[in-house]
């Protein structure tokens, strides 16, 4: 039955079902309430008594125990009605059960797992300071020429696995996920080389309807770049080689794609093509904001806003390679923007522009 906010019941801090666990700490000599208060002492407990898991009933007892002790180091966190138990935030969820079966199997993660905790809370605070600032961020208008880009067409090649079957990327893997030993697998990175015939039409297309200045230049690996410099607006680089593109822009922004290729994901050369476009195109047109520092931790937080009227970005620390000099200053550079947008390129004379919002 439907209820109106104001009588919708409280979220749940703890949650019953413990007490079969609770009996199992006191019978082998140990304190419940010091393991509900230290997350750390739990884990240390359950990887010294894997006996815990032995009965389905008991380990779920010892989850929804976990869960609880979650609860009390981080006293925003509730729990969630899923297929399994979940205790978490809008930033970070946690599935009880793997989390004692983790408690169990590995014990050196243990620290890092406390560690989490401890910066749970403040992650919390960037969600919801990158929330706000989303929500009162003004929209930008896009100056676009008056004819879209055109991809090229992509050659066609066929990949198989080890056993010779044909791999579908974009539909390899069923319902259920990949094997967790394709995470650590990486096969026919190659596959992404056609995202170089993509740049070409990208900056071709850049040149024909803006004001800018393109320079192209090859490493002796292979490596090719092309640095853009419209007469207004963002610079942009753009990296590649027969495995991935790199672009980097404004004042910080700078994104890889793909960001993964090991074999669990199953992007294709079309759809990180889709993505280049939509970053590039979003960029020339005026839609890249960049907003650096942020909050306590001094995150980066960036918006792209497509042509089709999507959206991509987040938050997080700049790259490492940036030095202290180099922070600053795009500090400074941020601070003279419109709310960090950086401006549209200029379109060539004679381009009749199509704005879109």
């Amino acid at each position: 039955m439907f209820r109106a906010p104001s009588e919708r019941p409280a979220p749940v801090r703890f949650a019953s079902g413990f007490e079969r666990f609770e009996q199992f700490v006191l019978d082998q000599g140990n304190d419940p309430g010091r393991l509900a208060r230290d997350v750390s002492a739990l884990w240390t407990f359950l990887a010294e008594h894997p006996e815990a898991l032995e009965s389905p009933e008991l380990a779920r007892a010892a989850a929804i125990f976990a869960g609880n002790a979650v609860a009390v180091a981080h006293p925003a966190a509730t729990w969630k009605v899923r297929d399994e138990p979940e205790i978490g935030t809008r930033t970070r969820s946690i599935p009880v059960e793997n989390l004692v079966l983790m408690m169990v199997e590995h014990p050196e993660r243990r620290d890092g797992f406390v560690g989490t905790l401890e910066t749970w809370d403040q992650e919390d605070q960037d969600e919801a300071e990158r929330e706000a600032l989303d929500r009162d961020s003004r929209e930008p208008v896009l100056v676009l020429p008056p004819e879209g880009f055109e991809r090229p067409p992509f050659p066609q090649r066929t990949y198989v696995d080890e056993h010779g079957n044909v791999i579908e990327y974009g539909t390899r893997w069923p319902l259920e996920g990949p094997p967790h030993d394709a995470y650590s697998r990486v096969s026919n990175p190659d596959r992404f080389a056609p995202l170089l015939l993509d740049v070409d039409a990208l900056v071709d297309h850049l040149q024909r309807w803006y004001e800018v200045d393109v320079r192209r230049s090859t490493d002796e690996d292979g490596t090719k770049r092309v640095h853009l410099r419209p007469s207004t607006g963002s610079s942009l680089t753009i990296t590649g080689t027969a495995e991935y593109v790199r672009v980097t822009a404004g004042a910080l922004y700078d994104v890889v794609l793909p960001d993964c290729s090991c074999d669990a994901c199953d992007e294709t050369a079309e759809s990180e093509a889709g993505r280049l476009e939509d970053t590039v195109l979003a960029i020339a047109g005026g839609g890249l904001q960049e907003r650096y520092p942020l909050g306590r931790r001094r995150w980066l937080h960036t918006r792209v806003v497509h042509i089709d009227g999507g959206w991509s970005g987040g938050s997080g620390a700049p790259g490492p390679d940036r030095s202290a000099e180099q922070l600053e200053q795009a500090a400074a550079t941020l601070r003279s923007l419109d709310d960090g947008w950086w401006p549209a390129w200029t379109l060539r004379a004679g381009a009749e522009s199509v704005a879109r919002r």
